[in-house]
């Protein structure tokens, strides 16, 4: 029989015994918060593995390139892994080959949680034009074999499309303006090409192909896919064009494809005079002290009508010089005016030749002529100049007669 006190220690013991134990058990349950979390972190890690991928693995392109697509070789946890590239499923006559960091390599290493960037490049042949084709790239490492499926669409190259446009069309001026144009030349199309420059006018007119600041003619300009060129385009009208619209057809031709575009250049005239004196002639004769009357005729040789016509003149010292009419209102063109120039040479005026610059002056024309005078002197200076003569002659036989002797 067990006694009372030694069944009391017996009882403590295991008390002792049990509370560890329950206490483990509770410390080690977490709570419900750090049970979320965990799982949190071990859903966001990545899955170890070693993986050949590309973002876009079905693409088209245009027939004739040279076709790129990035690749991305992936090495998550695993320790460092070489791996050696092929491509499967492309036409025998295509060129493919993978490069890494501007080379063409056969194989990359993959370290340990790094990304190798790659890039494939696939030339088709130059006279394919257009298809589908399905090929794979292979990426193969110690044991694994990385598949990647790849679409390819061909598209047909779209030839030049060109076009001309012109900012202004329309253009106002003289005939002595020169008529520029700034003109675009664009190639809407997917292939480049070389442009000739062609031009038709009407007869006499000239026109000049020029880069947009430059001053050197063109005939031809080289013109790439999608891009466009400024252009000068400059017509000068022939001399003595009569004032009317005059139109102007440019053209831009590469191989298959041309582009028009219609100028028109609005040709207002403009007036010209021609001033000449008497019977056609610019020379003429006076009297010193005397006036005389000279007749000029002034004729529009221009097309525009010659407006608020006035006259001037540069005579010589002391000399006068009118006009009449002093100013005609209007000369149509081809038509003719004239007017009465009075000239009056210097009473002290000696015999001999003397310039008189005429010159007649309108709205937006003018011109002159230099018109000789011939001055004679009066009759009344040679009438007493005879008499002066007379009387010496006289006086000196006077003297003789009477002082000759002696």
């Amino acid at each position: 029989m067990i006694s009372a006190p030694f069944r009391l220690v017996r009882i403590l013991s295991s008390a002792l015994l049990i509370v560890p134990f329950a206490t483990g058990a509770l410390t080690s349950t977490p709570p419900p918060a750090m049970a979320q979390e965990a799982a949190v972190t071990d859903a966001s890690q990545a899955p170890k593995g070693l993986w050949l991928t590309t973002s876009y693995p079905e693409f088209s392109a245009q027939a004739g390139d040279t076709i790129t697509v990035d690749l991305s070789l992936i090495n998550n946890g695993l320790p460092p892994q070489r791996v050696g590239f092929s491509v499967s499923g492309l036409p025998e006559d295509w060129k493919w080959q993978i490069e890494g960091e501007g080379r063409g390599v056969e194989a990359a290493i993959a370290p340990t949680d790094k990304t190798v960037d790659l890039t494939l490049n696939i030339t088709p042949p130059e006279d394919l034009s257009k298809g589908a084709f399905e090929f794979n790239v292979t990426g193969r490492a110690e044991g694994t074999s990385l598949d990647l499926p790849m679409k390819l669409t061909l598209n047909a190259i779209e030839p030049a499309k060109l076009t001309l446009e012109a900012e202004l069309p329309a253009l106002r001026g003289t005939p002595n303006s020169t008529f520029d144009f700034q003109v675009t030349a664009k190639n809407e199309g997917q292939e480049d090409t070389t442009v000739n420059l062609l031009s038709k006018a009407p007869a006499g007119f000239q026109v000049a192909f020029k880069e947009q600041y430059g001053s050197q003619e063109l005939t031809s300009l080289p013109l790439e896919a999608g891009k466009s060129k400024n252009l000068k385009v400059s017509v000068t009208p022939p001399e003595g064009i009569e004032a009317g619209q005059y139109p102007v057809s440019i053209a831009a031709s590469g191989g298959d494809a041309t582009a028009q575009e219609n100028l028109l250049l609005d040709i207002t005239g403009q007036p010209k005079l021609a001033l000449s004196g008497p019977g056609g002639r610019l020379s003429g004769q006076a009297t010193a002290g005397e006036s005389r009357n000279f007749t000029f005729t002034l004729e529009n040789t221009g097309t525009a009508p010659a407006r608020d016509v006035s006259f001037s003149a540069g005579p010589p010292s002391g000399w006068e010089v009118k006009f009449d009419p002093e100013k005609i209102t209007e000369i149509a063109p081809g038509k003719s005016s004239d007017v009465t120039v009075s000239m009056k040479p210097s009473e002290k005026a000696i015999a001999g030749d003397y310039v008189v610059s005429v010159r007649a002056n309108g709205d937006g024309a003018s011109d002159s002529a230099s018109f000789r005078v011939t001055v004679e002197t009066s009759t009344l200076w040679g009438v007493t100049g005879l008499g002066v003569i007379a009387a010496a002659v006289v006086v000196l036989a006077f003297g003789i007669s009477r002082y000759g002797r002696r």
